[in-house]
């Protein structure tokens, strides 16, 4: 049984160097249903014509979108909890709301805040650039940052009618925001809107978890309602964005969890990185498309 909904980040092949265009094209080749159009791409002067040419050019394909897309020429680091950052933040993501409508999307997905003002780095493992940290603030402050911005886009995400769906991050030397059950009940206690959720990268839950001092299987309990969309990586001695069953996760466990009628109602979106190869992220496809028809 084929699963439309079960897609590959475009950033995967962004980061074995290929073009935006090329990237898109080569997942469909490989069988995925679904691309996310993701945020680790290079500049390209008319990235959005791109992605809506090929929406046309294959109708029957799904897409979602993923901050900050389309990349900017300037390196930029969206972080919502910067203050100092909302007017550029609220104007990015209108256009990521405006190209979802454009293409069909039904979500678009962004990272959490992070304590402190941060930019990118050079590339790192794997190819995706580095996050370094430019200054500290409180997690009472990046939370009141936060909380800010998202009212106003929580707002787009409503008068565009496409889900915003917010990133657990993986907690480490960024500091993110929310990363903990609690923060995450006070962000969606804040907001009644159907349209804001969460995007349950469960690789990083993990890693956060451990951090953390809690359950991510509980986690996952916790928020299964709201979750709009799900990224599949694995953990290997630590390390997220390994191939699907390749390291520790019990994927089958999260899903029986979510249940499967939401499940095939949500994107679920491989996120890889030039680790990772195309025999591999073809058997974590099969391996998730098993566990998807296993359950009831």
């Amino acid at each position: 049984m084929a699963f439309l909904m079960i897609g590959m980040s475009s950033t995967w092949m962004a980061t074995r160097g290929l073009g935006i265009r090329q990237s898109i094209e080569r997942c469909f080749e490989l069988g995925f249903g679904l691309v996310e159009v993701g945020a680790g791409h290079k500049y390209e002067p008319d990235a959005v014509g791109t992605v809506i040419e090929l929406h046309k050019k294959h109708p029957d394909m799904l897409f979602t979108v993923h901050a900050l897309f389309p990349p900017v020429q300037k390196s930029y680091a969206m972080n919502i909890a910067d203050a100092k950052e909302h007017a550029r933040i609220v104007g990015a993501v209108s256009g990521m709301f405006g190209l979802a409508k454009d293409i069909g999307a039904d979500v678009v997905g962004l990272h959490g805040g992070y304590c402190g003002h941060v930019g990118w780095g050079e590339a790192g493992r794997g190819g995706f650039k580095e996050l370094v940290m430019e200054g500290g603030m409180t997690r009472e402050k990046a939370m009141t940052g936060m909380l800010v911005v998202l009212e106003r886009l929580v707002a787009i995400a409503e008068d565009a009618g496409v889900k915003l769906a917010l990133e657990i991050a993986p907690d480490g030397a960024w500091n993110p925001i929310p990363k903990t059950p609690n923060e995450f009940d006070e962000v969606f206690s804040r907001f009644g809107s159907k349209m804001f959720g969460l995007l349950l990268d469960v690789g990083h839950l993990h890693r956060t978890a451990a951090a953390n001092g809690y359950d991510p299987y509980d986690f996952t309990a916790l928020f299964k309602d709201r979750v709009f969309e799900v990224h599949l990586h694995d953990i290997v001695d630590g390390e997220d964005h390994h191939a699907v069953g390749t390291g520790e996760i019990d994927f089958a466990r999260h899903f029986k969890i979510i249940g499967r009628e939401r499940l095939e109602s949500i994107p679920l979106v491989f996120e890889y990185t030039n680790l990772v190869d195309e025999a591999a992220a073809l058997h974590g496809k099969e391996r998730i498309e098993k566990i998807m028809e296993s359950l009831k």
